[in-house]
Order: C-alpha cells, then sequence, then structure tokens
C-alpha cells in the first residue's frame, strides 16, 4: 500500500474515532444532565425508610395491655391467611401501594388511610392493576405503635396505628399479600396533584355535587384548610360533565353518601385513569414541571433506583391496558355494626385469591369463588335441614 494510501486511510480513521468520541461525548453530556434532573428531582421527595420509621410515636414500654381496640369481637375475618400459594417473586410484576390519608394538617401522619390502592405493573400482560382496598374490612391488626392491645379492627386504622409498617403487616397477616414500596399523599398533596396537569373532565350527577357542595367544598373552604369564601367551587346542581380542579376533584372521590364506600372507590380510580390518560399526552416541558410538582407532594420509600427504572418504563407502562377492581369482590362480604361502628364482614381467604390471580395469573376466578359460596350455602341449609328433622324425629 502506498504512502499516500496510508495517510488517506489514518485520516478517514482519525475522522471516525473523532466522530465516535464526539457522539459518546454527547451521549454522556446528555445521561448526565438526565441524570442530574433525576437527582433534582428525586431530592424534593421525602423519602421515608419503613424500618426506621419504624410504628412511630409509641415505644413498647408505654403499651398498656388492658386498653381494648376500637372494634372487638367474634369476626368471620381469619386472623392468618394461608399464603403457602402465592409467590411474590416474579421480576416482571412490581406492586406499589398509593395510601391516601384524611390528614387536615400538612405533613401530619398519624392519620386514617382511608384510600388505599395496590398499583400492579405487570410486564408480561402489559396490564396496570389499580386494586382499592375498602376501608371498613374488619380485619386483625397485631399489637404495635398505637394499637396497644392486638385484636380486629378496620383496615384503615392499621396506618394510623403504626405507619405504612403496620399497615403492610396488616396486609400479609390477613391476606397473604406481600408489600414493601408506597407513595402516600394527603388532601393537599391530591389537589395539587390534580392542579399541576390542569384538572379533569369527569361525568356527575347532580346528587354527587349536592354533597360535594355541601359537604366536602364546604370543609375545603373552612379556614382551616384553603381558608377560601363560602360556596367558592361549587358546582350547578345538575348532571353532566365538568372540568374539575384539584378541591373539586378531591371532593369527587371522598363522597361517601352516594353508592357508599363501594361507589367512592370507583371514583377515586376514575380520577386516577383520568389522571394517566392526561400524564400521557403530555409535552416533555409539561411532563417535567408535572413531575417536578408532583415529587414535591408525595412521601414514598421508593428508592433512587426504583423511581429511575419507573420513569425508564412510563412512557410504554401508560400504554398499559388499565384494569381496576375493588376488594372484597361482590358476594363475598357482609356489612353489620359492632359496638356501634360500621364493619364489614369480608371473606378474606377467598378476596386474597382473587387478587392473586387476577394479578399475578391473569385470571379472573370470581365466578368460580361465587359458585363455591353457593355450594355451601347450599350445604348449610341441607344440613339444617338434617338437624331439624333429626330434632322432630
Amino acid at each position: 500500500m502506498s504512502q499516500a494510501a496510508n495517510k488517506r486511510k489514518s485520516g478517514v480513521g482519525r475522522k471516525i474515532l473523532y466522530i465516535f468520541t464526539s457522539l459518546l461525548g454527547v451521549v454522556v453530556i446528555l445521561m448526565s444532565v438526565a441524570y442530574g434532573g433525576f437527582y433534582h428531582y428525586y431530592g424534593k421527595m421525602n423519602f421515608i425508610d419503613i424500618e426506621e420509621e419504624g410504628y412511630g410515636y409509641v415505644s413498647e414500654g408505654d403499651f398498656e395491655p388492658d386498653v381494648e381496640s376500637d372494634v372487638s369481637g367474634e369476626s368471620s375475618a381469619e386472623e392468618e391467611t394461608d399464603d403457602g400459594t402465592f409467590d411474590f417473586s416474579d421480576p416482571d410484576i412490581t406492586n406499589i401501594m398509593v395510601i391516601g390519608t384524611d390528614s387536615r394538617v400538612r405533613g401530619l401522619w398519624r392519620t386514617a388511610s382511608d384510600s388505599m390502592i395496590i398499583v400492579s405493573i405487570n410486564k408480561k400482560t402489559h396490564k396496570l392493576f389499580f386494586s382499592s382496598f375498602m376501608r371498613d374490612t374488619l380485619v386483625y391488626i397485631k399489637k404495635g405503635g398505637n394499637h396497644r392491645e392486638a385484636g380486629y379492627d378496620k383496615l384503615n386504622a392499621a396506618f394510623a396505628y403504626g405507619n405504612s409498617k403496620m399497615l403492610f403487616e396488616t396486609y400479609e397477616e390477613n391476606f397473604g399479600i406481600k408489600l414493601d414500596k408506597f407513595v402516600q399523599l394527603d388532601f393537599y398533596s391530591f389537589v395539587t396533584l390534580v392542579d399541576a396537569i390542569g384538572g379533569v373532565d369527569m361525568y356527575l350527577r347532580a346528587k354527587e355535587i349536592k354533597y360535594m357542595n355541601e359537604v366536602y367544598l364546604f370543609e375545603l373552604n373552612k379556614p382551616a384548610l384553603y381558608d377560601r369564601p363560602y360556596g367558592t367551587d361549587y358546582l350547578p346542581l345538575t348532571s353532566g360533565t365538568f372540568h374539575l380542579n384539584g378541591k373539586q376533584a378531591l371532593a369527587y372521590t371522598r363522597v361517601r353518601y352516594v353508592g357508599g364506600d363501594y361507589e367512592r372507590t370507583e371514583r377515586q380510580r376514575k380520577v386516577i385513569e383520568e389522571i394517566l390518560k392526561k400524564v400521557k399526552v403530555m409535552s416533555p416541558s409539561k411532563l417535567s414541571k408535572f413531575v417536578e410538582r408532583a415529587l414535591k407532594c408525595v412521601s414514598t420509600n421508593l428508592t433512587e433506583t426504583d423511581v429511575m427504572n419507573l420513569l425508564v418504563d412510563a412512557p410504554e407502562t401508560l400504554n398499559y391496558e388499565f384494569v381496576p377492581t375493588r376488594i372484597p369482590i361482590d358476594n363475598t362480604y357482609h356489612g353489620e355494626m359492632q359496638h356501634g361502628v360500621y364493619v364489614l364482614i369480608v371473606d378474606i381467604k377467598r378476596n386474597a385469591r382473587y387478587w392473586y390471580n387476577l394479578v399475578y395469573k391473569d385470571k379472573d376466578i370470581s365466578e368460580e369463588l361465587y359458585k363455591e359460596i353457593e355450594e355451601e350455602k347450599a350445604q348449610g341449609a341441607s344440613s339444617t335441614e338434617s338437624e331439624t328433622v333429626s330434632e322432630d324425629g
């Protein structure tokens, strides 16, 4: 090869190397900016270490064994669920508990978790599950935190007694569901999130608006909360589609005088679905502003790696099929008054099976469970009839 050819080859090689290193440099700079931006956002969140936080506030030495739980007595709720068949090790499934507290004071932790939704991301089935657990479900809560004596109480009381640590332990103790990740919001957080996306469009019934205005918006406008004049953000008493701001959306999700807590959990899921729809079509600049505002107003134990992975997967995850569900499912519970408190007596084992099969096996076994229940009722009725005949004989 001639000397000129060697020079030409060497020149081309240097150009290729220069282009490659330049492109690599640009990639490194972009990654650094993105990484730095991530840390900028992540640093705005209130990170909570469950083990360090513990049950909070009350030490072991402060327990008074003679103090009873708020709700006690016999219950069909099992103290322990046989979770031997539940395998939570699937790396393609991520469960995050979204905890909505009823705090009226910014930063106040010791409140009930009136909204408990397990968000399950299944990468294999490309489904995004939103499972609402009804707050009045009677469950067994062990001793700890402010729960001075083990016993039965409402599910939403577990968080008030001992933060996310006790809430997770209560889920595992009763349902056999193992959780360890959460995102927590209070009233102010929810309002901020909805306002950050410019509000949501929801179809409202006149009877829902009546209670939104007279109960929930009335409360939100009080000096202790938003300190707004009476009537602020009120909606006309007519059914139709309305564009709701943060306060109005919060009022809508809190309505339980129409359809009880059953429809309230459905309203919560509908608003979350609308939020996700709007986030999905946001421009990069608007999305950046939303993320910054959103992270400022939540508390979580998601690590930097957890949040980074969620952000990387977000463009795909937001296009997953949205699957809303409620625990307990129909025909597996009944309500009753215990010691002056309304509770739900739930067939916990069957609901645990339903949830696990839905999220991990992509199988809806509700009809199978209903059939089991009907067969048990028929057997029970037959046994009772036989006993009656025997006694008469």
